[in-house]
């Protein structure tokens, strides 16, 4: 079903049809019919409809008669190709006047509008840009959450649907708004958001997702590990959000090449200048370093880290508690898997060496496996000068289904790392893998020689796959299962990352300076807290947790009311049941 616009000379005038193609079983063909809906008038144009579909618009807007299938589907074409176009004429019985009318598209309006209210978005982005620029950013972040299309395509949605703008808005307008949000605007937003959300005592989930980038003028883009296995240079994207609730908290661009480990500094400093300090920080093996952990047990941080297996100090944990681990009651059943677990005390050490000859090691890391359940100090052995000791706890669980998986990326890992020692003469291995190889050059010998350390290689298989480990100074969690379970969580920020570049368009930068890429990131995270209130709202709601994103903008979109000129009252047509559960299950009335 589709609209066909015709002009007729002879009138100076556009008419409309609604056409259709169906089959016909009887005569074997298509059959094309046409049904007249009105004309285009005026300056800028829009949509009047005919007697019989101005009748409909009418009862269908006073909920008088229950339409015909066929009708309400005619209606909706109507609605999706004219929008706030349409004008309609309603003449009472009796009266000289007419009343022009027309749809305007509130939905979004309501939806969106009372999550602002709630969280009070608009208040803080006039406090940090101003009224105007405010008003915009809000309605291209609607326009994300609606669509999840590119910004300069956001013109038609904006002119169809009540936002903050008061309408559509060019593309070279919101160049020149990218313009004016300066970084400074964007952190006072940040601060002001944290005061709210970052001191509410949940644990924080921290995490990285890759950006590519196909053209020039964006500095921070450059070559790195990217999550999307594309052959293209990145941006990196940080990103915090609570546990609990899955409210995204911070979001920042890194420069592409930077590794994950090196990330946690810098945005935590960030978070300083913003007077913000998570109350338990979480985070993957990505992000597992001595410096890392160093630095946040020296700067008083709580976190909650997996470690990487290939670590000594982790494998001495593993060691430590592998007796714990096979005794029958350190059985944990979760979901469909079992694990076996232990939980050893250590002590976080710094210290100097200082040898015979009297010169002084740079500062070193030594985990100490504590040997009593208080978990004892460690004591400095002659020639040692500790600088620092902090308490920790290192979690480890054995699951006989993680064997497989481990190994066969273990070993994936190998090989990818041996082809690249193969192929490159002058290339050294990774620091995690290079005790798994053999590398000599013999005397005389052209090029060097690479081979497998199978004996660490056997070691690794016999002795360390199939276990996770953890390492945190949260005294909430006690006990390898508080661990494991809290880790689980994660899977919100790995959420929040899906929604951004599979349903607001953030798998590609479309913009060409750093400064308009910064903005360009802060709408996104604004868009972003609207996907993440109708997610886990609705997620509670049986009516509505079925629904795909795109059936919910949907029923949004299809909100409207009648809005008459003169002294008549708006006419709200009866919403849909879908549209009422979505409504609710956002605690949200329907104020139209």
């Amino acid at each position: 079903m589709h609209i066909i616009e015709n002009y007729n000379a002879k009138a100076d005038r556009v008419y409309c049809y609604v056409g259709e193609c169906q089959w016909d079983r009887l005569v074997k063909k298509y059959i094309n019919t046409r049904i007249s809906i009105g004309h285009l008038d005026g300056t800028p144009t829009y949509f009047v409809p005919n007697r019989r579909f101005m009748a409909l618009f009418s009862m269908e807007a006073r909920g008088q008669e229950i339409l015909e299938r066929l009708d309400r589907d005619i209606l909706d074409v109507i609605r999706t190709k004219y929008g706030s176009s349409i004008q309609l004429a309603d003449r009472d019985a009796g009266e000289e006047q007419t009343r022009v009318a027309r749809a305007v598209f509130s939905g979004p309006s309501i939806v969106f509008g009372g999550i602002t209210s709630r969280y009070h978005i608009d208040a803080m982005l006039k406090r940090a840009f101003g009224e105007s620029d405010a008003m915009e950013i809000l309605a291209l972040a609607w326009y994300l959450v609606s669509e999840g299309d590119a910004l300069v395509n956001s013109d038609v949605w904006l002119s169809h649907f009540e936002n903050p703008a008061g309408g559509e808005i060019s593309s070279q307008n919101i160049t020149k708004l990218l313009d004016r949000v300066g970084q400074d605007g964007i952190m006072s937003f940040y601060k002001q958001w944290l005061e709210g959300f970052g001191k509410t005592g949940d644990k924080t989930l921290y995490d990285l997702t890759s950006i590519s980038w196909y053209g020039r003028g964006i500095d921070m883009a450059d070559w790195g590990h990217n999550r999307d296995g594309e052959n293209l240079p990145q941006v990196n994207f940080a990103l915090l959000c609570a546990r609990k609730s899955a409210m995204p908290l911070f979001a920042w661009p890194l420069n592409g090449s930077v590794s994950d480990v090196r990330t946690l500094e810098n945005t935590l400093g960030f978070l300083r200048k913003l007077d913000c300090k998570p109350d338990c920080l979480m985070m993957d093996r990505g992000f597992a370093s001595m410096d890392n952990i160093s630095f946040m047990l020296k700067n008083g941080y709580v976190f909650l880290q997996a470690a990487r297996l290939n670590a000594g100090w982790v494998r001495d944990a593993i060691d430590a508690g592998r007796g714990i681990r096979l005794r029958p009651d350190s059985m944990l059943r979760v979901g469909n898997r079992t694990y076996y677990a232990s939980t050893t005390k250590c002590q976080w050490v710094a210290l100097r060496k200082t040898d015979k000859k009297g010169n002084v090691s740079e500062p070193e890391v030594l985990v100490y496996q504590c040997g009593t359940a208080k978990g004892e100090r460690y004591m400095a052995k002659e020639g040692e000068k500790i600088i620092s000791q902090h308490p920790c706890v290192a979690h480890v669980l054995f699951c006989q289904d993680l064997v497989g998986p481990q190994w066969d990326l273990f070993m994936g890992k190998l090989n990818d790392e041996y082809r690249r020692l193969i192929s490159d003469p002058s290339a050294a291995p990774a620091n995690e893998l290079k005790t798994y190889f053999i590398i000599e050059r013999k005397k005389w010998a052209r090029v060097r020689s690479v081979d497998f350390n199978m004996e660490r290689i056997e070691r690794h298989r016999d002795k360390y796959a199939g276990h996770i480990c953890f390492i945190t100074n949260d005294k909430t969690i006690s006990l390898a299962a508080d661990a494991l379970g809290e880790y689980s969580t994660r899977d919100y920020i790995e959420k929040d990352f899906d929604e951004m570049k599979n349903d607001l368009d953030m798998r590609r930068i479309r913009v060409h300076t750093d400064e308009r890429m910064k903005a360009r990131l802060l709408i996104q995270f604004i868009a972003e807290i609207y996907m993440r209130e109708i997610r886990v709202r609705l997620r509670d709601s049986v009516e509505c947790r079925k629904m795909t994103r795109k059936q919910i903008a949907s029923h949004i979109k299809g909100i409207y009311k009648i809005k008459f000129t003169g002294k008549y009252r708006d006419i709200c047509p009866e919403l849909s049941k879908s549209q009422r559960a979505i409504l609710a299950a956002l605690g949200l009335n329907d104020s139209r």
